[in-house]
């Protein structure tokens, strides 16, 4: 399964996959920079989610950084920033992911 959404300049693919480990969501963006992507273990796509929630209607003060361990192999650590162009939620790679 397959799905795209542009926000404004960027664009994200969503794909839900398959593989021996078992199901997952890769989520990648791609703009005029190098493509990003992150890997969410099936067990962690309605945590993921509710983190997504969690930062869009927080108040810039009220934010802090989530980290999340799934199992024992996928360690996410998510903070949100801010730039001229407004605010992101961006992941920042561990040891475990």
């Amino acid at each position: 399964m397959c799905k795209t959404l542009q926000v404004e300049h960027k664009l994200f693919y969503f794909n839900l996959k398959e593989n021996p480990c078992g199901c997952y969501l890769k989520i990648s963006n791609k703009t005029s920079a190098p493509q990003s992507t992150i890997i969410v273990p099936f067990s962690g796509i309605s945590w993921f989610l509710d983190l997504f929630n969690y930062f869009v209607n927080i108040d810039d003060q009220e934010a802090s950084s989530k980290e999340l361990q799934l199992d024992t192999k996928a360690l996410f650590y998510f903070d949100v920033g801010e730039n001229r162009r407004g605010r992101f939620l961006k992941e920042i790679p561990t040891l475990g992911s």
